[in-house]
């Protein structure tokens, strides 16, 4: 018994020390974030495609998703990574991820979105507005 009291505390520090260690992938840190409203409220659930101009079109480079407050932080393509955005002129693309609600259809596409934004080396949010405030279709 003796043994065993000498042994244990040494058992529990190393088991301590392995309880920290994973191979699992460190949760994913943000890049740059931005607040999406709705007339004068916000909606949760709001996933924000983000498309960066390049020749006449525009390309998806990111995402972001709306929380209770409106706010989201900007990611890379697939979760690559955080997505900085870097000066230039992107466009956003809405989908509801939660509640059912109805866009209207310019908002769908990048190519007929109102929601435009041109970032500057002095930009530090991606704030964006939608004037009208949304309908949850049944």
């Amino acid at each position: 018994m003796r043994q065993f009291n000498s042994i244990l505390p040494i058992f529990l520090f190393t088991v301590s020390l392995l309880a920290g260690c994973s191979d699992a992938p460190a949760p994913a840190t943000g890049g740059t974030p931005g607040t999406l409203t709705f007339g004068d409220g916000v909606t949760s659930d709001i996933n924000i495609t983000v498309h960066r101009s390049s020749a006449g079109s525009f390309q998806p480079i990111g995402f972001g998703l709306t929380d209770v407050e409106g706010k989201f932080i900007l990611y890379q393509t697939g979760a690559a990574g955080p997505l900085w955005l870097e000066p230039g002129d992107y466009v956003f693309t809405l989908e509801s991820v939660g509640p059912s609600i109805a866009f209207p259809k310019e908002y769908l596409s990048s190519q007929t979105t109102p929601l435009k934004l041109s970032w500057t080396a002095d930009s530090t949010s991606a704030d964006l507005t939608v004037p009208q405030k949304l309908q949850s279709s049944k």
